[in-house]
């Protein structure tokens, strides 16, 4: 794919009959807001990323001819694009106003996991007002920001305060909240800060849990059949494992698809890495490994207990970081999860298709949303957009 920025508006048909509400996506990623949204039955016309990986993963997924509403994307750094201009084309094509901004500026600022740039003057925190200066061109009805749960606390949370103050002065109403994915149906203990702002007095609705504590998603539930797979397996499609007792998680993961299953891509790990997973239980981490075989690690005492890390098949499971760096262990075979695995975690269909290298695959993964947990934040949107319409 061309690392020259790209639109295809022109491919927009415009359709008086259309009632879908309308949704740009910034700081797309590989589109696991996007796809929440679509689940839930908003069109999202335009989306907007400078990876150029994800953008082949998310063009694959959403921009497709046999996909009837098409996304529209842009390759190309948030902070060089002149959202008026982008407006008024889609206003033009369109005939309407977008309904929905929404979007995950990038994290690392905000994360606990990077305490040595967590300041109030790194450049990443510049992308959330970057973020703002694009939702005040667009002007939709609702605004839905997401992030890591950190971000609630980060500069003593002054900078959520701002975040409110800054929407306050352009006729936004605003409230956040953090969600843990697993009352979604998603089998991961993923917490994320989500804001949502809406002018026009629209009401702010939160998605209230659907999946109590004691029926959450296993991992097991999720992945057990997924092919199996070598450590550094390179064949990117093979066909389900035979499972006649198909869990309801597994059923709905496997729609559109035809009994085969694509990026099963596994890290090809060294001699040294496999006689270390053969020491890990469930549960374990490196500290179950023998000493002799850690005699690499200068200090080991700088591990986190998310190194080495192999997943309990009967419960959730921990947040899908890079797990290629962290070493996260399938929790039945001495292996790395494959692509595929840790997208089943991270709730995407098995239609949805990762492009690119491994090693992007794996970070696409890892720092998308996962889409029930959007689609459950989506159906909220939905309602309040609905209230409003009843109300006039």
């Amino acid at each position: 794919m061309s690392t020259k920025p790209f639109l295809l508006i022109n491919q927009i048909s415009n359709k008086s009959s259309f009632v879908r509400p309308l949704v740009v996506d910034l700081f797309s990623g590989a589109g696991g807001l996007s796809e929440g949204f679509t689940q839930a039955g908003f069109w999202v016309v335009f989306a907007i990323e400078n990876d150029q990986h994800a953008i082949s993963t998310y063009a694959y997924n959403h921009t497709r001819n046999k996909r009837k509403y098409r996304t529209n994307i842009l390759h190309k750094d948030i902070s060089h694009i002149d959202f008026n201009k982008v407006q008024e084309r889609l206003k033009s094509t369109l005939g309407r106003n977008i309904d929905v901004v929404i979007g995950g500026p990038p994290c690392q600022g905000f994360s606990r996991a990077n305490m040595r740039t967590r300041n109030t003057s790194n450049p990443l925190n510049k992308l959330v007002s970057h973020f703002i200066c694009a939702v005040n061109s667009f002007k939709p009805r609702v605004v839905v920001m997401e992030n890591v749960a950190d971000m609630e606390r980060f500069d003593n949370g002054r900078l959520v305060e701002k975040l409110r103050s800054e929407f306050q002065k352009n006729g936004y109403d605003a409230q956040w909240k953090i969600l843990t994915a697993t009352n979604f149906g998603v089998p991961q203990r993923r917490r994320r800060f989500f804001l949502i702002a809406v002018r026009d007095r629209l009401p702010i609705l939160f998605p209230k849990p659907i999946i109590s504590e004691n029926a959450h998603v296993s991992v097991w539930d999720a992945i057990s059949d997924l092919p199996k797979l070598a450590s550094g397996n390179k064949v990117d499609e093979f066909s389900y494992r035979r499972n006649k007792n198909l869990t309801p998680y597994q059923i709905l993961m496997r729609k559109k698809t035809n009994g085969r299953v694509r990026n099963n891509y596994v890290s090809e790990n060294s001699n040294l890495v496999l006689q270390r997973y053969a020491y890990i239980p469930q549960g374990g981490n490196w500290r179950n490994i023998p000493e002799y075989l850690m005699l690499n690690y200068k200090d080991k005492s700088r591990c986190h207990n998310y190194i080495y890390r192999r997943l309990k098949e009967n419960e959730t499971s921990i947040v899908i970081t890079h797990y290629r760096k962290s070493m996260l262990i399938h929790p039945k075979e001495n292996r790395g999860l494959s692509v595929r695995e840790a997208a089943r975690i991270q709730s995407f269909p098995d239609h949805f298709v990762f492009k690119g290298p491994l090693i992007s695959q794996q970070q696409q993964v890892a720092n998308a949303v996962p889409p029930l947990l959007a689609k459950a934040v989506a159906h909220s949107v939905k309602k309040m957009l609905k209230y409003n319409s009843n109300e006039s």
